[in-house]
């Protein structure tokens, strides 16, 4: 069952945070947005179902891709599923 997240402008206030794990790192998924998103006392989200929702809206705005790449979660709590892993967009080069 897919949950909707509420507005636009709630989803947003995730971006500076996935901007900073794409800057920072090879491949990010959703533990390591929670992690972050708790650390930094930002509100997160009211269902854990949508943070996956949260990357692919800024996905969306150009932020970050989803890859093809799977990776067991080390959360506690999260009994090993596998977490889609997602990187920052490639840069674009101009070839001119």
């Amino acid at each position: 069952m897919k949950t909707k997240l509420k507005n636009e402008q709630e989803v947003k206030k995730y971006d500076q945070v996935i901007k900073f794990l794409g800057e920072r790192m090879e491949y990010f998924n959703t533990d390591h947005l929670k992690l972050i998103v708790e650390s930094k006392q930002i509100d997160p989200v009211n269902d854990s179902r949508e943070w996956a929702g949260v990357l692919r809206s800024a996905q969306s705005r150009g932020l970050c891709l989803k890859t093809d790449v799977y990776q067991k979660s080390a959360y506690r709590g999260s009994n090993n599923i596998p977490r889609a892993q997602w990187r920052r967009p490639l840069r674009k080069e101009n070839n001119e």
